[in-house]
């Protein structure tokens, strides 16, 4: 008896231990949206560059950025401006996608950011959050890079 029990303490331990299942499985595909992505027949990009405490993201709209901030991939609340207004933004990562919420004032988007297969190409869902009929709209970008006026 006194066996069983050990062997099921060590299980027990080993397991408490152990990373959750699967915590791993996405990191290669969450790196590849680290870099600099243009949209396909738009104006827009993102600049996507990894920190020590999340990431640092460049929104960029026409030839100047909108956005700028760092912020973690945890969820936690993170206070920047974009396009000159104070705004708050969290993200963290469902399975590979990067998930973003943006808060304007009463105003709620909701972004995913996903690679898709070919590494070259990535999709961003936006999704506004107000409203009875909120329609997602799907953008692509391709890596390149993005052309920013100088200061």
């Amino acid at each position: 008896m006194k066996t069983i029990m050990y062997s099921f303490a060590a299980f027990a331990t080993m397991v408490a231990l152990s990373p959750p299942a699967g915590a791993d499985d996405h990191a290669a595909e969450r790196a590849s949206l680290v870099g600099s992505w243009v949209q396909s027949g738009g104006s827009g990009a993102w600049i996507i560059d990894s920190t020590p405490g999340g990431l640092h993201v460049t929104q960029i709209e026409g030839s100047g950025a909108v956005a700028d901030f760092q912020c973690n991939t945890e969820g936690q609340s993170c206070d920047v401006k974009v396009g000159g207004h104070k705004a708050s933004v969290s993200m963290y990562y469902n399975g590979p996608a990067l998930v973003q919420l943006e808060t304007k004032g009463d105003q709620i988007v909701k972004r995913r950011f996903s690679v898709l297969p070919s590494g070259n190409s990535m999709k961003v869902e936006v999704t506004p959050m107000e409203g009875k009929a909120a329609q997602t709209e799907q953008l692509e970008f391709e890596r390149g890079q993005p052309a920013m006026r100088k200061k």
